[in-house]
């Protein structure tokens, strides 16, 4: 991304330095819009003459969510893991009205997402990651297919907690939340 005049540098996990605007940054999220109105210390790590956010997402996942915040060709995501994780960001740090962008590109396609054969896993994802709408279409798609050990076989390791009770229960209701 070649932002024009950045005034703060975005750090990803993995220690990729993005250049953005912090208005923008605000402008999405309360999150940001508190935590840049918050005074810094002096000893805080510059770039470039620009404080840095050191956040705990990764590059990619960064590159897409900021991309999503410019009128630039979005960085989609290869994958419906991926969307997930996007959606899970843009949950953690308040960011609606780009939730509601990934899920309207999720419904037109623009976005990957899980197919019947993904159903379980794709639940399991997006359960551990509080995505509830998500969940829902996970668990919809998995309306049609058997719920065995067998069935499930190595997706069941992909389920945390009481996320596989909450499945059946779901299924048991006739997919009513």
């Amino acid at each position: 991304l070649d932002i024009p005049d950045p005034n703060i540098i975005v750090r990803s996990s993995d220690q990729v330095n993005f250049p953005i605007r912090k208005s923008l940054l605000a402008m999405s999220s309360p999150f940001f819009k508190d935590l840049l109105s918050l005074p810094q210390p002096p000893d805080d790590e510059l770039v470039d003459g620009l404080p840095v956010i050191q956040l705990s997402e990764s590059a990619d996942l960064l590159n897409s969510l900021i991309s999503l915040l410019y009128l630039i060709p979005p960085v989609i995501p290869g994958s419906y893991e991926k969307v997930f994780a996007l959606l899970a960001a843009c949950q953690k740090y308040d960011m609606e009205s780009v939730q509601s962008i990934i899920r309207a590109g999720i419904k037109l396609g623009t976005f990957p997402a899980p197919v019947e054969a993904e159903a379980f896993r794709a639940c399991a994802i997006a359960g551990s990651m509080g995505l509830a709408p998500e969940w829902e279409n996970a668990a919809r798609l998995t309306s049609s297919l058997p719920m065995t050990f067998e069935s499930l076989g190595e997706q069941l390791r992909s389920f945390k907690g009481r996320a596989l009770c909450d499945l059946l229960r779901y299924r048991k209701r006739g997919n009513k939340v």
